[in-house]
């Protein structure tokens, strides 16, 4: 895909200062929320929740003062799956592809315009649905065509899942992660 076809990101004022936030407005759904920088941590987490500029969850808090603490100039929460659902159970039992499509999008643009770091931060939620393991195979195949690193804080689980954001020490710090054997491993 040529990247003059993918939208643009871009930054826009909200309460809170300058943020992305794709789309710009409360929906079912979301794509991208994260501060503007050049070297962002970009974590991927199962689905969006209720945050938006100015008014963060307490998993974006999380992601906000981990990013800080650790010298990257920004970050952005990313989801494999863009439906917004306060408890992951109520998320389509089927996917939607065309939101599937439009997410992958969304993260080609951001990997287009920026120098990120991915972050691994799924939990156990990843068992959630029956198709998250393959799309979240579609965001590594994106991120592989860049040499895009991976990391991950904190301990694994029993089967070896990423560490939810919620649940870190404030002082936590990345570690290298190999998402591609995590899910040739785990799946």
């Amino acid at each position: 895909m040529q990247t003059e076809q993918l939208p643009r990101l871009e930054a826009g004022e909200y309460p809170g200062g300058i943020w992305y936030y794709e789309p710009h407005t409360y929906l079912p759904y979301r794509y991208v929320l994260g501060r503007v920088g050049r070297h962002p941590l970009v974590c991927i987490g199962i689905n969006p929740s209720t945050a938006q500029p100015g008014a963060l969850d307490p998993t974006l808090k999380s992601v906000e003062r981990l990013a800080n603490a650790n010298g990257f100039d920004s970050w952005i929460m990313f989801n494999v799956y863009p439906q917004r659902a306060t408890d992951p159970n109520d998320m389509d039992k089927v996917p939607d592809r065309a939101l599937c499509d439009e997410n992958l999008l969304w993260l080609r643009a951001v990997l287009a315009e920026t120098e990120p770091t991915m972050w691994a931060a799924w939990g156990t939620l990843i068992e959630k649905r029956d198709y998250l393991p393959g799309l979240m195979r579609e965001m590594v195949a994106l991120t592989r065509e860049r040499e895009i690193p991976w990391v991950t804080f904190g301990k694994r689980s029993k089967k070896g899942h990423p560490h939810h954001p919620l649940y870190l020490r404030k002082d936590s710090t990345p570690e290298p992660f190999d998402v591609e054997e995590y899910l040739d491993t785990c799946f």
